[in-house]
C-alpha cells in the first residue's frame, strides 16, 4: 500500500522586478527627538535628514516639533489680549488643570465645543471664564471671537478651608476644601474698523 504525505511549504516572495528599484534601509536607527510634553492637534511634525547620506533614502529622518504660527497667520501683525479671572473656585487645583491643559492654544469656538463636551465637574466654571474672556475681547477690544486663540491659561491654589469629621473613640479626622483661581487669556488680531475707532 503506497502512502503519499503532502507538505505544506510557505509561500516565499517573488524577487524584486529589475525596474523596481530596492529600498536602502539605513545601517543605523532614526532618533525621535522630543520634549517633555505630549504631542497636539496643534504641533506640527517636520522631517529633516539625521546624517548627510544617500539623498534617495527615504528612512533616515527623526522627528521634530515646529510651532505653527498663532492662528495660522503672519507672526508679523499686532496681536491684542483680554483676560478674565475666576477666584476661589471651588475645585481643586490638580483637577482644575486636567481641563485647561486641554484647552491651552486652541481656538476660542473649539475651546467652547470641548468644555461642553467633557466629563468633568471642573469645565463648568472653566466654561464661564472663557465666555466672559471672549466677552472682553469681543466689547472691550472690538475682535471678532472667529478669530480668538486661547493663548494663556493658568490655574494657581487658592485658599483652603480646614473642616473636622468626628471619628471613632474621639478622634477627628481633618477635611480639606480646596479652592484655586483660574485666569484666561485670549488673542486677536484687531480689525480694520476697530483699529481705526482707537485711533480716532
Amino acid at each position: 500500500m503506497a502512502v503519499s504525505f503532502a507538505v505544506n511549504r510557505p509561500l516565499l516572495p517573488s524577487p524584486l522586478a529589475p525596474s523596481q528599484p530596492k529600498l536602502k534601509f539605513p545601517s543605523r536607527s532614526f532618533a525621535i527627538r522630543c520634549s517633555s510634553s505630549p504631542f497636539t492637534d496643534k504641533t506640527l511634525i517636520s522631517l529633516q535628514p539625521t546624517t548627510v547620506s544617500n539623498p534617495n533614502n527615504p528612512f533616515v529622518c527623526h522627528a521634530r516639533r515646529a510651532r505653527a504660527p498663532f492662528g495660522g497667520q503672519e507672526t508679523n501683525q499686532q496681536y491684542v489680549e483680554a483676560y478674565a479671572v475666576g477666584r476661589h473656585i471651588r475645585t481643586s487645583a490638580d483637577k482644575a488643570r486636567r481641563v485647561i491643559d486641554q484647552i491651552r492654544g486652541r481656538p476660542y469656538e473649539e475651546t467652547l465645543m470641548i468644555l461642553e463636551l467633557m466629563p468633568y465637574r471642573a469645565c463648568e466654571p472653566i466654561l464661564k471664564i472663557v465666555f466672559s474672556a471672549g466677552a472682553n475681547a469681543s466689547n472691550n477690544l472690538g475682535l471678532s471671537k472667529s478669530s480668538l486663540v486661547i493663548s494663556k491659561a493658568e490655574v494657581n491654589e487658592g485658599k483652603t478651608m480646614k473642616r473636622m469629621r468626628p471619628r471613632a473613640q474621639g478622634r477627628a479626622y481633618q477635611i480639606k476644601k480646596r479652592s484655586c483661581h483660574i485666569a484666561i487669556t485670549v488673542k486677536g488680531v484687531p480689525s480694520d474698523t476697530a483699529v481705526e475707532a482707537k485711533a480716532a
